[in-house]
C-alpha cells in the first residue's frame, strides 16, 4: 500500500507506520505511531526499545488505518494514536490496552474459524 500524500498539509500530519509481517500461516499487522519509532520506553526495571528494524515500513494516515484492521487478523498497536482510533473505531476492548511508559499497547485478535 502506499501511502496517501496528495497535498503539503497532509505530509506534515503525524501519521502511522504500518508493516506486515508473516508468522506460521498467519500474518501480523504491526502499526506505531511514527514518532515512536527509535524510543526505548522504560517501567521499573522492565525496558522496551521500538527497533525501526522491526517498525519501519509504509507510512500512512488515519483514514487508512480502519480497513487496515479490518483485513487483518492479527494487529499489534503501538502508540496512544493508534490504540485510541482502534478502540473509537471498535476494535479491541480498553481492558485489554497496555501502558508502558506512558504508551498505550493493544493487540487485536480476530477468530474467523470455526473452532
Amino acid at each position: 500500500m502506499k501511502p496517501v500524500v496528495q497535498n503539503r498539509q497532509l505530509a506534515k500530519e503525524p501519521g502511522f507506520i504500518i508493516n506486515i509481517k508473516a508468522s506460521g500461516n498467519y500474518k501480523v499487522l504491526n502499526i506505531i505511531d511514527e514518532e515512536l519509532i527509535g524510543k526505548k520506553l522504560t517501567e521499573g526495571s522492565f525496558s522496551l526499545y521500538l527497533d525501526p528494524r522491526y517498525f519501519l515500513g509504509e507510512k500512512v494516515y488515519e483514514m487508512q488505518l480502519k480497513d487496515l484492521i479490518l483485513n487483518n487478523s492479527i494487529i499489534n498497536l503501538v502508540g496512544n494514536r493508534s490504540v485510541e482510533f482502534a478502540l473509537k473505531m471498535g476494535f479491541g476492548a480498553k481492558e485489554s490496552v497496555r501502558v508502558i511508559d506512558g504508551v498505550s499497547f493493544l493487540i487485536i485478535y480476530k477468530f474467523t474459524d470455526n473452532y
